[in-house]
């Protein structure tokens, strides 16, 4: 176990022994996409750490609706740390978005490591501080049209996975909080500009600068489905003599 363990940044800072001493009590688990890792609610038994693939973090609201809260990459690689914070319930659930291998840390093991070795408390931290800086980028472009919160949750996607990225439609959509079909035709527009190529299950980011453009830029966009919009209204005009 310990040899997966240092295929793992986070794990690096740690003694050989402790390595191994912690490897005694963990898990290795693999998901097939779709599977929970631990649910919303369930009691936090266990800290995960995501070694391959990634993993949506999903909360439901009152009228128990899922909604996909942010989305672990093996970059983040953390998932479940309620576990230690307050002893309670995991307050949301991991669904695995690809199919997944995680690592199953108990609670106590992983409390004890962040006591005893400070390095790896403050790349915990660090995680976090990232994890929180995302968020917060994600929540300020919620209302911001569909192809600037692509070109975001593109760029953030290639940052972990490089310029080829194993993501589809779906998937893409999912994370930027948009519609499917949405998501094909402004991906398609992406194209036609050659700022990004596709092929089966994955997406290559050809012109980086570009997206981030986008991302940045106080212009506002038009979006996809108000360029269709604003031309079906001109078709009806037209055909009614208006």
């Amino acid at each position: 176990m310990d040899g997966y363990l240092t295929q793992i940044p986070l794990f690096q800072v740690l003694p050989a022994a402790q390595l191994r001493q912690l490897g005694e009590h963990c898990e290795l688990r693999r998901f097939r996409k779709g599977k929970a890792l631990f649910k919303e609610g369930h009691l936090a038994e266990s800290v995960w750490l995501i070694q391959r693939g990634w993993v949506y973090l999903v909360k439901r609201t009152p009228l128990g609706v899922p909604v996909t809260i942010f989305t672990v990459t093996p970059e983040e690689v953390l998932c479940g740390f309620s576990a230690v914070i307050d002893h309670g319930a995991y307050y949301a659930s991991a669904v695995a978005a690809t199919d997944t291998t995680a690592i199953r840390v108990p609670r106590e093991e992983f409390a004890r490591l962040l006591k005893d070795q400070p390095g790896f408390a403050e790349q915990i931290l660090a995680i976090y501080h990232t994890r929180m800086r995302h968020m917060a980028e994600a929540i300020s472009l919620a209302s911001s049209p569909v192809e600037r919160r692509l070109a975001y949750t593109l760029l953030r996607l290639k940052s972990s996975f490089g310029k080829t990225i194993p993501v589809t439609h779906q998937e893409l959509a999912r994370m930027a909080g948009t519609r499917w079909e949405t998501s094909i035709r402004t991906i398609a527009s992406f194209k036609r500009k050659d700022w990004l190529s596709t092929s089966r299950g994955k997406m290559t980011v050809l012109r980086p600068g570009r997206l981030q453009a986008l991302v940045t830029s106080s212009r506002t966009p038009c979006s996809t489905d108000a360029r269709m919009a604003k031309s079906h209204k001109m078709k009806d005009d037209l055909r009614h003599g208006t």
